[in-house]
């Protein structure tokens, strides 16, 4: 299966990725995922961020789908998808300690 992004629209209050997926055992189909304007007002997600969340959700959705449960054809990034690609892309850096420092 490949997912291949095909660009944005900027809409009055969010930005609509849009992807096509083929070789799937659906065959070809078309998505459209929402990110809200807001999520790129302040860190820690950045506009540059936006296809690579979008993509993420789109394929743990696509990874999940089943002939019973079909993948939406939109759909919408949330707080904990943010808060879960920000922890998986951006991890906090480790405290290392200095030379002399006991642990």
């Amino acid at each position: 299966m490949y997912i291949q992004y095909r660009g944005f629209s900027l809409e009055a209050t969010s930005r609509i990725y849009a992807y096509h997926v083929i070789g799937s055992p659906q065959g070809a189909r078309e998505f459209t995922v929402d990110v809200q304007n807001d999520a790129f007002r302040s860190p820690p997600l950045r506009i540059q961020d936006g296809p690579g969340i979008c993509y993420t959700r789109l394929k743990q959705e696509l990874d999940r789908e089943t002939s019973e449960t079909p993948v939406s054809t939109h759909l919408r990034i949330g707080q904990s998808d943010i808060q879960e690609y920000v922890e998986r892309t951006y991890p906090k850096p480790v405290k290392k300690w200095g030379a002399g420092a006991k642990a």
